[in-house]
């Protein structure tokens, strides 16, 4: 009989416990998928709104990493609760929402999707980086790089759609 066995019956779970945390300090999580570089990251708060019928207004706080061709954005509301998780590459986009998962063949597509409205994604994460390109059918009427602000909004097309970006300060 092991040394542990003729303990008693508290010492016998204390010693079982201690080797359980010991190996759970040892074990490691997969390493998180990187897309881009360290200035490829946003956080803040976004609005969308679209007008379609029935309107459609998204509003949350949000977390994006990466570029147009391969990257995620977490979406969480106002009391932290998480309302979605977006990832996309060159195979394909995945949504995942509570109690639902989605694969779409691509990033505009699974926006087209979601919103019922497309958004310029190339031309989005240039504005994200300061920069003010345009985007057919698009109009930037806001890009404030030193408030973080960022607002543009779709020009004749259906249904409406506007864009608010509010960066937090890193």
């Amino acid at each position: 009989m092991t040394a542990v066995a003729q303990q008693p019956g508290w010492l016998r779970r204390a010693a079982l416990t201690l080797v359980a945390l010991l190996l759970a300090a040892c074990a490691s999580p997969p390493p998180a998928k990187q897309y881009g570089q360290a200035s490829d990251v946003w956080q803040g708060r976004l609005s969308v709104q679209v007008a379609s019928e029935p309107a459609q207004r998204i509003s949350a706080d949000f977390f994006l990493e990466g570029g147009p061709q391969a990257g995620s954005l977490t979406l969480d509301s106002a009391l932290g609760t998480r309302m979605a998780r977006m990832q996309w590459d060159a195979s394909g986009a995945l949504l995942q929402m509570p109690g639902q998962t989605q694969r779409f063949a691509s990033l505009d597509a699974m926006v087209q999707q979601t919103l019922g409205s497309t958004l310029p994604m190339p031309a989005l994460f240039a504005w994200l980086r300061g920069q003010a390109v345009s985007a057919a059918g698009w109009e930037l009427l806001t890009l404030d790089k030193a408030q973080g602000r960022i607002r543009a909004r779709s020009v004749q097309r259906v249904p409406a759609t506007q864009l608010d970006i509010v960066l937090e300060a890193r």
